[in-house]
Order: structure tokens, then C-alpha cells, then sequence
């Protein structure tokens, strides 16, 4: 079993977290396949997908890969998800019951926020890696903006994140990435050899930083 430190180095390491949050539990964990195949290690299921805790718990086990759960909206969800296995919880927002739930079971959390307010107070709670959600809402200097005044803080965009736009947050500072649209409408449509290939581009992108 990974440590909370190894969790989170791994997370940090891996930049991206695919979000997968589609039809059912089979096209999830095709999906889940898929992207590793392309390179990508940190994989989050969205709890809003049928079927989500048994493919957490199947997915979990496999070398290589950190599963994590996603949009988790209360304290009762983190915990089942922490018990089929997810080794990271994602949030939409600030919820203290989830944070509290995680660092309960010593699992870290990536969690929503969109303002200056809310990301000191997940800081407080314990919360590592704070998401600036949606994404879409803002530009990517606005990690640059946020990280003036917060410089210690570990920040990331979803929702509005994709190849065109990637480096431009890396460069204004972004420590990750979590892609979500394009990933699932790939594996719902069945395309799984083009999320592969997808998910390697965006691998290679996320390699290319600041450039």
C-alpha cells in the first residue's frame, strides 16, 4: 500500500489526471486501459459514472496506475471510495467533511476551489493540491495571479484544459492538469486506439512544461 507521501509524489510527478466520466462500468475501464496504454498513470473515476466503486476497485490493483475517485460530494462517498481502493479523492468544491474523511484514512486530496478564500481554507484543512474548477472561467495566467499572493500552494486547471491551451498553464505556473471532456467523449464513442493515441500527446505536451 502506498504511503500519503508516495501518493502525492507520484500525482505531482504524473501532471495529468484523466478524468473519466462516462455511460458505464465497462467503457470506464476500457477506458482506464486505454489511457495507460497512452502513458497516462493518474486516472480518476468520477463517482456520477454507473457502476463507479467496482471499477475503482478492479482498476486499483493495477501496476503502474494511481485510480482516484472523483466528484465526491460528501463525507459517505469518500469514505466507500477509500474502501474499494481509490488512492486519491477529487472534489468539485470545498467540502470539510470530505477533506476530513481523506486525511482520516491519510489519502490525499485534490480539491475545487475558485478563489483566493476557499484555497487557503482547503489549505488549512490539509488539502495538497488545490483545482482551479472549472478551468474555463479563467485564463491561464490567472494560476500565475493566484500563486502571487499563495506562492506555496500546489495549483492545477480542470474543466476547459486541452492541447492547445496545456503549455500556456504550464508556463504561467500550473503544477497539473486534470482533462476530462475530450478523455470520456473518446470512451463513450467506443474510439479507445484514438484515446490512446490522444492520451499520448497529451503526455507528451504536459513533458514539454514551460517550453
Amino acid at each position: 500500500m502506498r504511503t500519503y507521501p508516495e501518493i502525492l509524489s507520484e500525482l505531482l510527478r504524473n501532471r495529468i489526471i484523466a478524468i473519466l466520466r462516462v455511460r458505464d462500468a465497462e467503457t470506464a475501464e476500457r477506458g482506464v486501459h486505454a489511457l495507460a496504454d497512452g502513458g497516462i498513470r493518474s486516472i480518476e473515476i468520477a463517482m456520477n459514472t454507473p457502476g463507479s466503486l467496482d471499477v475503482i476497485s478492479r482498476m486499483s490493483g493495477r501496476r503502474g496506475l494511481l485510480i482516484g475517485a472523483g466528484t465526491v460530494l460528501d463525507e459517505m462517498t469518500c469514505r466507500l471510495a477509500i474502501l474499494n481502493g481509490a488512492e486519491y479523492i477529487v472534489t468539485p468544491s470545498l467540502n470539510e467533511g470530505v477533506i476530513r474523511c481523506a486525511g482520516r484514512y491519510q489519502k490525499p486530496v485534490v480539491c475545487g476551489c475558485m478563489t483566493p478564500t476557499e484555497m487557503l481554507r482547503a489549505a488549512e484543512l490539509g488539502v495538497n493540491m488545490i483545482k482551479l474548477f472549472p478551468a474555463s472561467e479563467f485564463s491561464p495566467a490567472s494560476i500565475r495571479a493566484f500563486k502571487g499572493p499563495l506562492p506555496q500552494l500546489l495549483m492545477g486547471p480542470t474543466g476547459g484544459v486541452n492541447l492547445r491551451n496545456l503549455r500556456e498553464w504550464s508556463k504561467n505556473g500550473a503544477d497539473f492538469f486534470g482533462i476530462s471532456g475530450e478523455f470520456s467523449a473518446l470512451a463513450d464513442a467506443g474510439a479507445f486506439q484514438r484515446l490512446t493515441r490522444t492520451a499520448a500527446e497529451y503526455v507528451k505536451e504536459a513533458g514539454r512544461g514551460g517550453e
